[in-house]
């Protein structure tokens, strides 16, 4: 049994729903579900008392073709990244299709010939969230709503917001990114060297907000919320009593991010007024009605460095002054928002507070009437991202996401004892009567959301596995990875994965939860496919999953979820047609081979799907909530050890440390399907890895393309608070050995990645023309680069360097490992290689060569709070973060380590000529005892100290100093704990008189 059928399963158990007669619909089949080798699945389909309107793949690969109701189509290996067409990598997983038809009437049936043989299916057996088997369990058929494309264009529309209005009718907002016409020739692989960069700085056309008014059944034509050309974010919507629809949405004005509003009224937008006015970035505005018709809007403001939840009403034509809805000392994220019919409004976000997430809320009867703050969700496991609503008894309901304790703590190759940021995630649900008693929903939703892969179905097609296995049992805690390879460890998604819930509850009391899901696990060139899957629970029992087409994207796509009638829920969300593998199989985008005029095949449209089903008959049958374990910190002697390293002041210079990392993936990295949404990146960072500055994230900011680049280097901006955390433009640039994998570095935003010339042969010799061409390109842009995991098959053998614009190495790879030298601690080596032996890319032998490389210790892929680079810097801003680079002013570590190493005045990075025998001062704070401290001298070890203390501090003078010799010395500190820390070296000459 294929792990795709797992997620099937457990919609065997859901209630049946009525299926809505004599409208479109869709009916998905899967073919080979206990396929063990490639099966052929030809076939064809024909209704009775309905039309087959359309079939399409559901993921139909390469050779698979569809025409008119045939097909030809086969079972593969699934489609994970690297993996070739002829080269299987492993069992094959189900394919199939997706039939849509229309004019259904009551006895409407679908008769399927296949190559291993015929089946019927009768409609009335497939209400929504049934699956039924067929040919003896090894097909599998459930119904599907149908999907409405609502926009067809070449750039991206993307971001929808929907709110209903008083008539059913609705409006929804959304974002608009208008494509420079030149940017597919902007990332195609060119085969000379590039000698004018300045093409590279071209601007895009920017983003324009977007409202469309929804009215009898029909969309009507997009209206122009803001001008064209913006740098805007993440759109909200509601419809005031008036029957207007007020537009929100985050403006950049002239580097800070403020709260827009505009009015639509008769079809006509009103001016354009400022929500937020105050310093700081305003971004994740969300909107309701309350019951007088006024609309309010909550948002996460940041403020010094701090973010919180702020709120204002609607006040006629404006909106009153900001209130401040959160209050903590930490970072408060995702508000939701939701009115009931007495006036209230209650607006719920997640909290870093007590050094995890968990989940608040307020509720407000005025603009400055608010109650004290409740919880919804507090205890040591992650608890974030929740969606609320309010049922007709007047009672809140909370959906949010559950992660295991330890979130973004400890996890790479030498360390898992937390939690992975995107390792496991279950959808809880928790409600609150008036009165205030917490309560739970008597039937568990996970029973009609997808388990995890050992769930099986027999020969019925009946669950065989306990429901245990599956949705909301599941245990974060228990199921860590403990796995010297975090990358292999969670390969294919072992883990369930059910996030980003959105709740809404119609006119009858039917509950709906959408959310997003990796099952089955699905790789193109853009990465993992995430598709959206619906549960919805008519007072007594769940029916799910409802799995919803053109919904593929990236992980954080929410589409937006609204009920304009009883029984009724409508989803908008976008789609870059990522599922779409078979259409694009060749198209080299980011090679040589590509043609100047391709187009893109990926971007995003907005698609609609509504589902229909019986309305709710009796309320949300709930029972008395479990306590939540109490919550304690458990990271105080983390905040200890990091304010040791914010409270330091260099001797003469004043200079602080900043501690943070250039090497951070995220969901828009075609290998980053286990690292999480690129939001997550950004908590992480700010929260759980409380770092002063970064570099996020991703290859090429997403292979090249224009809209992911956009993308992370707007949040590389929404995120920058100047003084207090210096996010930086950042992005890897991936060529095999012995060119080998390079992170780049700029303080400015709009350069775009560069492309590649063709990879050089490895029994090459002389320079690497395209590493050579990315030193020009850096000192046009004035950027810098260090190669990471130099000794493996993404390394270098160490036949270039540019001094001045590739000044630092990543020694040290918290998902892989140190590359310092061989028998170094926690070393790469012939035997135990994470990524592969090249013996001639270690750091020393650079050293060897003359090159003057700075130290620095960076995650990669999944791995999170056992690598870090600090940086010696003047202030908390850009400009000085780079100046600390290029100076080699930075050391690597493993853990929260305050070094310090001069020589008189000089520090580490430096290169300098003394007088005087060359002199180490050496002060180091650890977080544990050190074992071993060593003074490095070309390549040797010519000095170590065995302290047994936390705090380390000794000088040493090298007596057999060489006069006129250049020399490097560096410090290495090893805890009895195990963990590293990595002090540039300084390049002394002696010249005595």
């Amino acid at each position: 049994m294929r792990f795709f059928a797992s997620f099937l399963a457990v919609a065997l158990f859901a209630a049946p729903a009525l299926f809505a007669q004599g409208t479109q619909t869709g009916v998905r089949v899967l073919f080979g579900v206990k396929d063990t080798a490639t099966g052929v699945w030809d076939g064809s389909v024909s209704a009775q008392g309905a039309a087959v309107r359309q079939v399409q793949g559901w993921r139909a690969d390469l050779g698979d073709t569809i025409s008119g109701s045939s097909w030809k189509m086969s079972t593969h290996p699934p489609r994970l990244r690297g993996a070739q067409p002829n080269q299987p990598s492993g069992p094959p997983v189900a394919n199939g299709v997706m039939v849509y038809v229309e004019n259904a009437g009551p006895a409407a049936s679908l008769s399927f010939t296949t190559a291993k043989g015929n089946f019927d299916v009768k409609l009335s057996e497939i209400p929504y969230g049934t699956t039924v088997s067929r040919l003896g369990g090894n097909v599998l058929v459930d119904r599907i709503p149908d999907s409405t494309r609502l926009s067809a264009t070449t750039e991206e529309e993307d971001f929808p917001a929907v709110a209903a209005g008083k008539n059913g009718d609705a409006w929804m907002a959304y974002m608009a990114f208008r494509h420079n016409p030149r940017h597919i020739e902007l990332r195609l692989g060119v085969r000379e060297p590039i000698s004018d960069f300045s093409k590279l700085k071209s601007e895009p056309g920017g983003d324009q907000v977007m409202a469309r008014h929804y009215v009898n059944g029909t969309w009507g034509e997009p209206v122009a919320v803001s001008s064209p050309g913006g740098d805007l974010y993440r759109p909200a919507v509601a419809v005031d009593g008036k029957g207007r629809a007020w537009i929100f949405w985050s403006a950049n004005n002239k580097g800070n991010f403020d709260l827009m509003a505009r009015v639509i009224e008769n079809g006509t937008p009103g001016r354009e007024i400022a929500v937020s006015k105050g310093s700081g970035n305003d971004v994740f505005a969300v909107a309701a009605t309350d019951s007088k018709g006024e609309v309010w809007v909550a948002w996460q403001g940041w403020r010094g460095g701090k973010a919180a939840i702020f709120a204002a009403a609607q006040q006629g034509d404006s909106f009153s002054a900001p209130v401040a809805v959160s209050n903590s000392n930490g970072n408060e994220w995702n508000p939701a928002i939701a009115a009931d019919s007495t006036g209230r409004v209650t607006v719920a976000w997640d909290s870093y507070r007590a050094g995890n997430y968990d989940v608040y809320m307020r509720t407000a009867t005025g603009p400055k009437t608010w109650s004290p703050e409740k919880v919804v969700a507090a205890s040591e496991r992650y608890e974030a991202y929740p969606s609320i609503a309010y049922d007709a008894a007047g009672r809140l309901w909370a959906a949010y996401e559950e992660g295991g304790k330890g979130w973004g703590k400890d996890f790479g190759a030498y360390a898992s004892t937390g939690v992975a940021l995107y390792q496991g995630r279950a959808i809880r649900i928790r409600g609150f009567e008036k009165d205030g008693r917490a309560i739970e929903i008597a039937a568990d939703p996970g029973t009609a959301m997808p388990g995890i892969p050992s769930l099986k179905v027999d020969a019925a097609g009946t669950q065989a596995a306990a429901l245990e296995q599956a949705g909301s049992a599941f245990d974060p805690d228990a199921e860590r990875v403990k796995n010297r390879k975090p990358d292999q460890a969670l390969q294919n998604g072992q883990l369930p994965k059910n996030t980003m819930p959105r709740l809404t509850i119609d006119a009858s009391g039917r509950m709906w939860v959408a959310f997003r899901t990796a099952h089955p696990i699905w790789w193109n060139p853009l990465g993992t496919v995430w598709t959206e899957y619906v549960a919805t629970f008519d007072g007594a029992k769940w029916a799910g999953p409802v799995y919803v087409n053109h919904s593929d994207n990236l992980l954080d796509n929410r589409p937006a979820v609204v009920s304009l009638n009883p029984g009724q829920a409508m989803l908008i969300g976008s789609s870059d047609g990522r599922k779409r593998f078979q259409q694009v199989a060749g198209l080299a985008a980011n090679g040589p081979k590509a043609k100047a005029n391709a187009e893109d095949p990926f971007n995003n449209d907005l698609f609609m799907s509504v589902l229909s089903m019986e309305p709710a008959t009796k309320p949300i049958a709930a029972v008395a909530a479990k306590p939540l374990p109490p919550a304690t910190r458990a990271d105080t002697g983390e905040v200890a050890a990091v304010k040791a390293i914010h409270d330091y002041r260099a001797p003469e210079t004043g200079m602080r440390i900043v501690r943070g990392e250039f090497h951070r993936h995220s969901e828009i990295s075609a290998d980053g399907g286990n690292d999480g949404t690129i939001l997550d990146q950004w908590r992480y960072i700010l929260d759980a890895g409380g770092l002063d500055w970064v570099g996020c994230c991703d290859h090429d900011n997403g292979n090249g393309r224009e809209y992911t680049w956009w993308l992370t280097q707007k949040l590389t901006d929404v995120f920058y608070s100047p003084g207090k955390f210096v996010p930086m433009f950042s992005y890897e640039r991936s060529v095999g050995y012995p060119e080998g994998h390079r992170n780049v570095i700029f303080a400015q935003r709009g350069v775009r990645p560069l492309p590649r010339l063709p990879k050089m042969a490895e029994d090459s010799t002389g320079p690497a023309p395209d590493t050579q061409m990315l030193y020009k390109y850096l000192r046009y842009f004035n950027g810098i680069v260090a190669s990471h995991t130099s000794g493996t098959n993404m390394g270098t053998d160490w036949r270039d360097n540019d001094r001045d614009v590739e000044p630092i190495v990543e020694i040290y790879q918290g998902d892989r490992q140190n590359y310092e030298m061989p028998d170094a601690p926690r070393s790469n080596s012939a035997g135990d290689s994470i990524g592969g032996w090249r013996p001639k890319g270690f750091v020393n032998l650079a050293l060897e060569k003359g090159y003057m490389l700075g130290f620095e210790a960076s995650s990669d892929h999944i791995s999170t709070h056992i690598s870090y680079c600090n940086i010696l810097v003047d202030g908390a801003k850009r400009e000085s973060v780079l100046d600390g680079l290029k100076k080699r002013h930075v050391y690597g570590s493993t853990d929260n380590i305050l070094a310090e190493v001069r020589s008189g005045s000089h520090v580490y990075g430096d290169s300098f000529e003394t007088a005087k025998m060359p002199s180490i001062q050496v002060n180091l704070q650890g977080t544990s005892k050190f074992a071993k401290v060593h003074i490095v001298k070309d390549n040797k070890y010519v000095y170590t100290a065995q302290p047994g203390t936390a705090k380390v501090s000794f000088q040493w003078t090298d007596t057999a100093a060489t006069p006129g010799k250049a020399s490097y010395y560096y410090v290495r500190g090893e805890q009895d704990n195990g963990e590293l820390v990595w002090v540039s070296p300084m390049w002394i000459t002696y010249k005595p008189h």
